[in-house]
């Protein structure tokens, strides 16, 4: 089965637009981006588009690519304190010379929607925080959804990123399961996707799992998004697999519209 992200997002958004019309008070959702990176824009008109459905205020920061820590950090501080930025998000990757952790740290709890900041961090790996970070809830709809069991499943997590390996290894780890996590030093990988119940994946390589690399009825997670020849592609080989898992995301239109979704969820609900 292929998911259709798109339509079960917008089912999603029809439940956050009549949640947004209870609340009497002004919501914005603050995005900074630092440089002008494409795909990072790609991302954050998908955030824009999906603000005005639901009747929430959206605002772009955008900054020099440039930019130091330090000055960053000060940016973040001034945004946050502004009420009715009611969550803060700072759309990665950074650029290089700046302290990712430590400008994610400067958003306050209550605003940090993304769940990346350390204090949400360990409220989340600690089973503290009400909220999910925004792909893992993407992951879990669509296991409660489909009545897939997770405990005692063996799951490989490929990619070790803040947005998708790290918490979603976490999550699954709670969750009862086998987990296994693969990064670019793994030498078996084909060995390990074929042992596995259930795929998430975000490496990031076009194909780099195709229909001969799984077992019969795996679950995949593809949250990989590249653009490879003018088009956007996963991690994986759709034709190949598509008859031959139980459930599969594709890309574009699978697991990205979700998460989009749940972070808006998050905004709302937290």
């Amino acid at each position: 089965m292929v998911i259709d992200g798109k339509k079960l997002s917008k089912e999603i958004i029809e439940e956050l637009k009549k949640e947004r019309e209870k609340l009497p008070y002004k919501i914005r959702l603050a995005v900074i981006l630092v440089g002008e990176d494409e795909a990072s824009l790609s991302f954050i008109r998908q955030k824009e588009k999906v603000a005005k459905e639901i009747g929430i205020e959206f605002k772009l920061y955008q900054y020099d690519e440039n930019l130091k820590t330090k000055d960053l950090r000060k940016n973040v501080n001034n945004i946050c304190r502004l009420g009715f930025n009611k969550g803060v998000v700072i759309q990665l990757p950074l650029p290089p010379q700046i302290n990712t952790q430590s400008v994610l740290n400067a958003i306050p709890p209550e605003k940090d929607i993304d769940v990346l900041s350390e204090k949400n961090l360990g409220r989340f790996y600690t089973g503290r925080l009400k909220i999910l970070p925004p792909v893992v809830g993407a992951i879990k709809f669509l296991l409660k959804k489909y009545n897939i069991e997770i405990p005692g499943k063996n799951v490989l997590i490929i990619g070790r990123g803040l947005l998708v390996g790290k918490p979603s290894a976490l999550w699954f780890i709670n969750e009862r399961a086998t987990v296994t996590v693969a990064n670019s030093k793994t030498q078996n990988l084909p060995e390990l996707t074929k042992k596995a119940d259930i795929i998430v994946t975000a490496a990031g390589v076009p194909d780099l799992i195709s229909g001969d690399l799984v077992k019969e009825g795996a679950v995949i997670f593809d949250a990989a998004v590249v653009s490879e020849k003018g088009r956007l592609a996963g991690d994986c080989d759709l034709k190949s697999l598509e008859n031959k898992v139980k459930l599969i995301t594709p890309v574009p239109a699978g697991l990205g519209p979700l998460t989009v979704a749940f972070l808006y969820k998050n905004l709302l609900y937290k």
